[in-house]
C-alpha cells in the first residue's frame, strides 16, 4: 500500500489522512518519506520513491516482516525545507519507525534536531554532504558515497586523460558549497584551482551569469554541483553560445537526458550504486531486475536502484530487529552492520559511522539516454 500527499492539501485533510493511514494498520510497520514530488527534482523523487515501493510490494506479497506489511506514507515537500521539517514532524507524530529516502542536504540539515530528538532514524536520503558525515551525525544512516567520493573520482578521471582546466558551476546552497570545497580540495591536491567559479540559485534554472562567467575562462571540463534541471538548462545555454566543454555531473543529476535529451550525450556521471541495466554477476541488480519486471513500469534506472537498495535495507533491518520493532531496536540493529552484504553491495555502520558505502562508479551518457561505462 502506498500513500501520497500533495503539498497542495491543507495540513488539516494531511493529518487527517495519515492519521486515518497509521490508525487502520496499527498492525503494520510504517515507514515515513519526505521528498521533492512537485519541484525542480520531483522526476528523480518519483522514481527512486518507485525503487522503494517495488522492493516493499514484493516484501509485501511474500508475506512482510513476520507477517507485518510494510506501508510508505509518501509527503511532497517541493524541496523546501521548511516543508521538509513540517512533514518530517508530522510522520513523527503519526508513529512510523523509520524515516526513508529524503532528498536534499539542506531539506536534511533541516530535520537532524528532529530526527535526533524523537529518537528515529533515518535511513538513505541522496545527499552526499560532508557535514551530514563528518564529525559523525547520530541517527542518520547513509546508502550511498558522499559528494567528495564523486568528486573525487571524476577529477582523477579528468587528470588521467588529460583535463586540468576545470571550471564549475554549483547550486547556491549547502549542497552546492559543500561540492565546491570538495573540488577545491580535489584540484588543490594536484596542484591546481577552477578555471572559474560560478554559483546558479536554489531550486532555479538561473543559469545565464554562470555561463557567461564559465564561456570566458574556455575550461576544458566543467563541473555541474547541481539538481538535473538546472544542470540540463546549463549545458543548453552554454551549448548555445557556441562554447564546448567536457560535461561532469553528479550522481543526482542521472535524469539529465530526461531533461536534455541529445545534447546530454557525452556528459560523465558519477554513480553510486550498481550499473542497473546488466547483472554481470551482481545478485541484487538480478533481484532488482526481476522485481521491477513485474511492476507497472518496467524501466531501469539508477534513481530507482537506489531506492530500491534503501528498501533493501530498511528491510534487512527490519527483519533483524527482535520483536516488536521500536525506533531504538531499530537504530541498534542498523550500528551493528558491518558489511551487511545486500547482494553485492555492501553497508557498514557503528556507534561512530554513518557512512554506509564509498562505492563510486563513472559513467557517459549516450545519445539515447543509456549510460556507457
Amino acid at each position: 500500500m502506498k500513500v501520497v500527499i500533495s503539498s497542495k492539501a491543507s495540513s488539516l485533510l494531511a493529518a487527517l489522512f495519515l492519521g486515518l493511514a497509521a490508525s487502520s494498520a496499527s498492525a503494520d510497520i510504517v515507514l515515513g518519506h519526505s521528498g521533492d514530488l512537485s519541484g525542480t527534482s520531483a522526476a528523480l523523487t518519483t522514481d527512486y520513491v518507485r525503487g522503494m515501493n517495488a522492493y516493499f510490494d514484493d516484501i509485501n506479497k511474500k508475506g512482510g516482516v513476520r507477517g507485518e506489511k510494510i506501508k510508505l506514507v509518501s509527503m511532497d515537500d517541493g524541496f523546501n525545507p521548511d516543508k521538509t521539517a513540517e512533514n518530517t514532524k508530522a510522520l513523527i507524530d503519526q508513529n512510523v519507525v523509520a524515516l526513508v529516502g529524503f532528498r536534499g542536504t539542506a531539506n536534511m540539515l533541516k530535520i537532524v534536531p528532529i530526527v535526533q530528538a524523537a529518537g528515529i532514524a533515518q535511513i538513505g536520503n541522496t545527499s552526499g554532504a560532508k557535514s551530514l558525515r563528518d564529525p559523525f551525525v547520530p541517527n542518520l544512516f547513509h546508502v550511498r558515497a558522499s559528494t567528495t567520493d564523486e568528486i573525487e573520482a571524476a577529477v582523477n578521471h579528468a587528470w588521467t586523460i588529460g583535463i586540468n582546466k576545470i571550471a564549475v558551476a554549483y547550486q547556491d546552497d549547502a549542497f552546492g558549497k559543500e561540492g565546491l570545497d570538495a573540488l577545491n580540495a580535489a584540484m588543490q591536491k594536484r596542484g591546481a584551482k577552477p578555471a572559474a567559479v560560478a554559483p546558479v540559485p536554489r531550486g532555479t534554472v538561473d543559469v545565464a551569469k554562470a555561463v557567461d562567467v564559465i564561456a570566458a575562462a574556455q575550461p576544458q571540463a566543467v563541473m555541474l554541483i547541481a539538481q538535473a534541471k538546472p544542470n540540463a538548462a546549463f549545458i543548453k545555454a552554454y551549448k548555445a553560445k557556441g562554447a564546448s566543454a567536457q560535461f561532469m555531473v553528479l550522481s543526482v543529476s542521472s535524469g539529465l537526458h530526461a531533461e536534455l535529451k541529445e545534447p546530454a550525450a557525452g556528459t560523465i556521471v558519477s554513480q553510486v550504486v550498481p550499473y542497473p541495466f546488466t547483472e554481470l554477476g551482481n545478485a541484487v541488480v538480478k533481484e532488482y531486475q526481476t522485481v521491477i519486471s513485474g511492476t507497472a513500469d518496467k524501466k531501469f534506472s539508477y534513481n530507482s536502484m537506489e531506492g530500491f537498495l534503501n528498501a533493501k535495507l530498511v528491510v534487512r533491518a527490519l527483519q533483524k530487529t527482535p520483536a516488536p520493532i521500536t525506533r531504538a531496536k531499530l537504530i541498534s540493529t542498523l550500528e551493528g552492520f558491518t558489511s551487511e552484504d545486500l547482494g553485492g553491495f555492501a553497508i557498514t555502520y557503528n556507534k561512530q559511522s554513518n557512512l554506509g558505502s564509498r562505492f563510486v562508479n563513472l559513467t557517459m551518457i549516450r545519445a539515447d539516454g543509456t549510460f556507457a561505462r
